[in-house]
């Protein structure tokens, strides 16, 4: 899916040429228009900068020149997302790129043809960065000045596509991030009984201990046995004579069987 979105973004971006149609009422210049047109013969030739310079000097003549202004900015787009060149310098070449083309964004009452080509250049580089959200509104822009535009239809859908995506994974982060949360907040509690838990296995251990402790000898054990016996012989002894005297007088104690 990603690959055939870049691929079909790349194409669209390849598609968009140098704007070319000129009013006579608007382009009544006929040098600069001879300074546009072969500037669009260079960029054709993949010949950006030589193409951005023929641009430049056809806006010296008119400052004005929306068709100037437009092919300057894709020119400057061009050399500035160039992949082999990453410098700052390309950074800047961009950015003025950009700003070229946002100034013709706007001229939608004057030229809303060229604004909507503008606005859909300007969604191609927002989407390349992932700045799916600008992109969104620049394709819906351009589809407000140009509504049968197809590629910029294409491009819209794809992008809410990516936006839906990010959204999913925006919300699977967060239920990550709180199941973390939750994960800290136990192991947390778990801690804080860990003391608790020690000292119960230490009872544990004492009480084990305990068990585990040697029993009485045996010859110690017969002579507390036979003291028993000797002391309830005794006892015995007594209560029989206690017996024998009740029988005696007569008496009716009542007593409790041993």
């Amino acid at each position: 899916m990603n690959i055939r979105i870049v691929v079909a973004l790349a194409a669209v971006l390849m598609a968009c040429l140098p704007w070319t149609g000129m009013s006579a009422q608007t382009e009544s210049n006929r040098k600069e228009r001879r300074c546009i047109s072969e500037g669009n013969s260079l960029y054709n030739d993949g010949r950006y900068r030589a193409a951005m310079a023929k641009y430049q000097e056809a806006l010296k003549m008119n400052p004005n020149s929306a068709a100037g202004r437009y092919n300057l900015g894709l020119s400057q787009i061009r050399l500035g997302t160039n992949p082999s060149d990453t410098s700052q310098a390309a950074k800047d070449m961009l950015k003025e790129g950009l700003t070229q083309m946002e100034l013709v964004s706007k001229m939608g009452s004057e030229r809303p043809q060229l604004a909507a080509r503008a606005n859909y250049n300007l969604g191609n580089v927002a989407f390349d960065s992932e700045d799916y959200e600008n992109a969104l509104n620049f394709y819906k822009q351009s589809l407000r000045l140009n509504p049968d535009d197809a590629s910029a239809k294409r491009n819209l859908r794809i992008t809410q596509l990516k936006l839906q995506d990010k959204n999913k994974d925006k919300n699977k982060d967060k239920d990550q991030d709180k199941n973390q949360d939750q994960n800290k907040n136990q192991n947390k509690d778990q801690n804080q009984n860990k003391p608790q838990n020690q000292n119960q296995d230490q009872n544990q251990d004492n009480k084990q201990d305990k068990r585990q402790q040697p029993d009485i000898n045996q010859q110690t054990a017969d002579q507390i046995l036979k003291a028993m016996e000797n002391k309830e012989n005794q006892t015995r002894a007594r209560v029989n004579a206690g017996n024998q005297g009740d029988k005696s007088s007569g008496g009716n104690r009542s007593r409790k069987n041993w």
